[in-house]
């Protein structure tokens, strides 16, 4: 199947789900490069990419900026009203959108959407109901690993790659 948009969690997917906290009580957390990746495969082969998480935090935003992620909700209560509003802006069905989540927040979308994977530590009531449980663990590259698996699917993998080497050749000239 033909998926017209990707949905991720941030917390425990793009990261391991810890919170790192300074003496002046800001929130950080540890991303990884291996999922900018996975930005540049969807961008590539023409998937739009959608990130949705409950928590609020500005470094997550600036993060997803450098990446050019462009459809960022952050501090979102109820994931599938804003996937459902995305789906009816963009004239899709849930159906045709996949979400990576790893968490009981996220439980409420198992099967509304076409595809609902997690990565290899999620919460175990999500790993049991989710349609791919993913090789690695948050905060590891699991967000790559999705997009991947997604492109290989649709036969677009190698594809993209080629895409992505000649874009970076090109910059270098």
């Amino acid at each position: 199947m033909k998926y017209k948009l990707i949905v991720s969690d941030i917390d425990g997917v793009w990261t391991d789900g810890s919170f790192y906290y300074s003496a002046e009580g800001d929130v950080m957390r540890r991303f990884t490069t291996k999922d900018s990746y996975g930005v540049s495969l969807a961008r590539l082969a023409g998937i739009p990419l959608m990130i949705l998480s409950s928590e609020e935090n500005e470094m997550v935003r600036k993060r997803l900026n450098k990446l050019g992620v462009e459809h960022v909700s952050l501090g979102v209560r109820n994931k599938l009203e804003a996937i459902r509003s995305m789906c009816k802006e963009w004239k899709i069905s849930l159906s045709e959108v996949v979400f990576l989540g790893d968490d009981m927040n996220d439980f409420h979308l198992l099967g509304k959407v076409g595809l609902f994977a997690c990565p290899a530590d999620a919460y175990p009531r999500i790993k049991e109901n989710a349609g791919l449980v993913l090789e690695k663990k948050g905060g590891e590259g699991a967000f790559r690993e999705f997009v991947e698996k997604l492109l290989d699917q649709e036969n677009k993998l190698q594809e993209t790659y080629e895409k992505y080497v000649r874009e970076c050749l090109e910059k270098q000239e």
